[in-house]
C-alpha cells in the first residue's frame, strides 16, 4: 500500500467515520491573525513610547501612554489566539500520524 492510498483510505475512513470538514484553511488564516495581532501590538507600545518621549507637553504624553494598555491587550490576545490555532494543528497532525502508524501492519 502505497502512501497516497494510505492518505485516501484514511479520509475516507474519517468521512465515514462523520468527523468534522477540514478546518485547516481557517485555523492558518487565525494562527496568521494571532501572529499579526502579536506584531501589531508590539508596534502600537512602540508608537506609544514614540509619543510620549518626543514631547514634553503632559496632554500629549498621556496620549502616547494610554496606548499602552491597548497595546497590551492586543498582544496578549494575538498570543492566544496564535497558540490556540497552532496547537491545534500540530495535535490534528500528530493524531492523523498516530492513527496511521496504528494501522499499518508491522513489518
Amino acid at each position: 500500500m502505497t502512501y497516497s492510498d494510505r492518505t485516501r483510505q484514511l479520509d475516507a475512513d474519517l468521512r465515514s467515520a462523520g468527523a468534522p470538514p477540514d478546518r485547516h484553511r481557517r485555523d492558518r488564516m487565525l494562527t496568521a491573525f494571532g501572529l499579526a495581532l502579536m506584531v501589531g501590538g508590539i508596534l502600537v507600545a512602540l508608537a506609544g513610547y514614540a509619543i510620549s518621549a518626543t514631547t514634553s507637553d503632559p496632554l500629549r504624553q498621556s496620549d502616547g501612554r494610554s496606548l499602552g494598555p491597548i497595546a497590551i491587550t492586543l498582544a496578549i490576545l494575538g498570543l492566544a489566539l496564535f497558540l490556540r490555532f497552532s496547537a491545534t494543528q500540530f495535535l490534528r497532525f500528530w493524531l492523523a500520524r498516530l492513527i496511521a502508524e496504528r494501522s499499518t501492519p508491522e513489518r
